[in-house]
């Protein structure tokens, strides 16, 4: 037989025995995943298709029959023409106005003044008629704080005619759809005409109020425009005889007419001023930079006094005088005549040359001061000519700016009188952009309620609240399942996969059962472990009760025994021991009597039927069966039990809650974890597998037990199947 799972093989365990705690199915969810999902809520999500379908059809057969009547009309984006001289306006607009012209319409047909003039236009404003034909109640002397009962009457009867109106636009085109719904085909036909009719007349009706608003506002407007233009002209000739100007063509104007001739006297010597100034600025600035360079220098350091002839010469003769002075004081005193005599000349030349440069000197700071002194007074006599200056060109300024008000308020005034007299020509003709296309009819059949769109409706819904059912019962009540999710949470080998069995007992009892086969692959799995094949000690233990660990030890006890192994079962689960009623045996003198030495290890060893197959039973429940698995007697019983047996396999309590296999797990090799097929939450398994590595112990591998593919939704393909049976095969 073949028992493949996802391809999960019986291997070695690694090194790797740390959980995962991210949980199953975070390395990817496949629709093979959706589907189980699904499948394992399916009686759920039956149920809320059920009772949306069942809740869509109550509704329909409940709902008052409701008739909608359409009337359309045509709308043409407004064109400006003043004479049938300008372009048609449509034309010349862009798809982002027109867009905007035909939501402006939508709005007027929803507006308040259209749903009263259809109201005032039909009576709906008399008694309650309207309101009980809409099966809406009336107000009942119930009038809202601050209104009156009549004005409260029309709001409500408003606000109803509005809600039922509708108005749309038909795909692309500019054919406007108005549709009215009520219990009533009649009255939904007449007020859906009532609608196209009172909105082409508020549309005429505003064009005219237009027409009538623009002649008395540009009549007034004309009015002050001519009072203006007769003002600013009167201004004009009053400026121009007081300051005495009869052409304006001087500086005032110099920006309009040129910008290089000056315009008058004044402005001509303010040229040639300015022109002298920016000279006399420049020379200003070479000559205080002179003086700068060579204020802080000796006389004979200065540039021009080394260049002046004079001193070149006076310090040639110096030189040669100097010269004749040392070749005497070599051979002669300081009091010799000629001596003296060259000193004194020597003085002299110095004087002469001192003189000289201090000249220089006083010179180049002259030039500087004069030229200080014209910048100076330059700039006074330009300050001035600018105030005769600014005093002319502020004449011709004002009168220039008031010429410009007169021409602005002409040009106004023309314009005025044009605009007016051409909508006195067309104030009598009036163009409407609507137009009614079609007339609503009488609606044969109901609107409302639509059983196929409620059924649609109903189907889409009972998906989103399935799919929300299906998602918070995976994420608030997920378990581990499949072999890949038990990799995934447990980061351990899987040493086999176990399938459910409706008959346990007779299923390992028989050697070629799926379940024989299973736990043989586990046997395989666990003669891999080491290099000398199975661990001679080993412990079984699971997360929780329940789970089948006392059976999988029994299964993989039966499995060695076949390969002629020795084997002894110790049931060290003091607290709710189970192998003694799977060998049909009493619970008496076993593990607890052994460890607190009332009877020895022969006295606790049991035949059981199975040659090979000895058990040691669980005995005495201890108060505290913690501080048993604490006694020190354990490990040299353990190494009894293991002289005398090839194999011995130990029963322990559960982790989850509980420090019995966690002490035992510290003292013993290799454990074996038992999962329970959709048992238990990823979190415990992690938790659990925490605790054993914590304590020191090293878990060998997981066995996936009571594993039923069909019941979570996986089906019975090659998958997760059983597709392989014993017997020769039939040609």
């Amino acid at each position: 037989m073949q028992f493949p799972f996802n391809g999960v093989s019986d291997a070695a365990p690694s090194d790797n025995t740390q959980p995962n705690t991210d949980g199953p199915m975070k390395a990817g969810t496949g629709l093979r995943e959706i589907w189980a999902a699904v499948y394992r809520a399916r009686f759920w999500v039956i149920g809320i298709f059920a009772v949306c379908i069942v809740f869509a059809v109550v509704i329909a057969l409940l709902s008052v029959r409701l008739y909608e009547a359409t009337a359309s009309v045509e709308v043409r984006q407004e064109a400006q023409k003043v004479l049938g001289t300008e372009q048609d306006g449509e034309a010349q607009s862009n798809t982002a106005d027109i867009n905007r012209f035909l939501d402006t319409q939508l709005d007027i047909i929803r507006s308040r003044t259209v749903a009263e003039r259809v109201a005032e236009s039909e009576g709906l404003y008399n008694g309650d008629g309207f309101l009980e034909a809409m099966g809406v109640d009336p107000l009942d002397g119930v009038v809202p704080e601050g209104l009156n009962p009549r004005d409260a009457h029309i709001a409500h009867v408003l606000d109803t005619l509005r809600d039922a109106m509708a108005v749309r636009f038909t795909g692309s085109t500019r054919i406007l759809e108005i549709s009215f719904t009520s219990p009533d085909p009649r009255l939904s036909a007449r007020l859906a005409n009532a609608f196209a009719q009172a909105y082409i007349r508020s549309n005429l009706a505003r064009k005219s109020d237009s027409s009538v608003y623009a002649l008395d506002f540009l009549r007034d407007q004309l009015a002050e425009a001519q009072a203006r233009l007769a003002q600013s002209e009167q201004e004009v000739l009053n400026y121009a005889r007081q300051t005495r100007i009869v052409d304006a063509g001087n500086a005032a104007g110099s920006a309009a007419s040129s910008d290089t001739q000056p315009q008058s006297l004044i402005t001509a010597q303010l040229v040639q001023l300015n022109q002298a100034y920016s000279t006399a600025v420049a020379e200003r600035i070479e000559a205080e930079q002179k003086w700068r360079q060579i204020a802080n220098l000796a006389p004979l350091s200065t540039p021009d006094v080394l260049n002046n002839n004079a001193v070149q010469g006076l310090l040639g003769t110096r030189a040669d005088v100097q010269a004749n002075y040392e070749q005497q004081l070599a051979t002669r005193r300081e009091d010799y005549p000629t001596v003296v005599a060259d000193a004194a000349e020597l003085r002299e030349l110095d004087r002469q040359i001192n003189s000289i440069a201090r000249n220089i000197r006083s010179g180049i700071r002259n030039e500087y001061q004069i030229a200080q002194a014209r910048q100076d007074q330059l700039a006074q006599e330009i300050d001035s000519l600018k105030s005769s200056t600014l005093a002319e060109q502020g004449q011709g300024i004002q009168l220039s700016i008031l010429r410009r008000e007169a021409d602005t308020n002409r040009q106004q005034y023309e314009s005025l009188l044009r605009r007016y007299n051409e909508l006195n020509a067309e104030s009598g003709i009036q163009t409407n952009n609507l137009s009614i296309v079609d007339l609503a009819n009488v609606p044969a059949s109901p609107s409302w309620p639509k059983l196929p769109l409620n059924i649609a409706l109903a189907l889409t819904i009972a998906m989103v609240l399935s799919a929300l059912f299906v998602l918070l019962r995976e994420q608030l009540f997920s378990s581990v399942r499949t072999p890949e999710e038990v990799g995934t949470v447990t980061r351990l080998p899987i040493l086999g996969v176990v399938p459910a069995s409706e008959d346990p007992e007779a299923d390992l009892a028989d050697p070629k059962s799926f379940q024989s086969d299973a736990f043989n692959s586990v046997r395989t799995s666990l003669s891999l472990l080491t290099s000398t094949g199975i661990p001679s000690l080993m412990m079984v233990t699971s997360t929780q009760q329940g789970e089948g660990k006392s059976t999988t030890c029994k299964a993989i006890a039966l499995s060695m025994v076949r390969l002629g192994k020795r084997v002894v079962l110790v049931d060290i689960d003091l607290r709710r021991p189970n192998l003694h009623r799977l060998f049909d045996l009493p619970n008496s003198n076993g593990f607890s009597n052994l460890s607190t030495g009332q009877i020895d290890l022969d006295q606790a060893i049991r035949k059981t039927s199975i040659d090979n197959l000895d058990l040691i039973v669980a005995g005495d429940i201890p108060p505290n069966p913690t501080e048993l698995m604490d006694n020190p007697r354990l490990p040299a019983l353990l190494d009894e039990l293991r002289a005398r047996y090839d194999v011995v396999m130990i029963d322990s309590a559960p982790v989850l809650g509980l420090a019995d296999a966690v002490i035992l797990a510290s003292r013993i090799g290799t454990v074996v974890y038992v999962i329970e097929s959709g048992a238990n939450s990823p979190r415990a398994i992690q938790s659990s597998l925490s605790r054993l590595s914590a304590s020191g112990g090293t878990v060998a591998g997981a066995v996936l037990v009571k594993f039923d593919p069909g019941r979570f939704g996986y089906g019975y393909g090659t998958e997760y199947g059983y597709n392989y049976d014993y017997g020769a095969r039939k040609d």
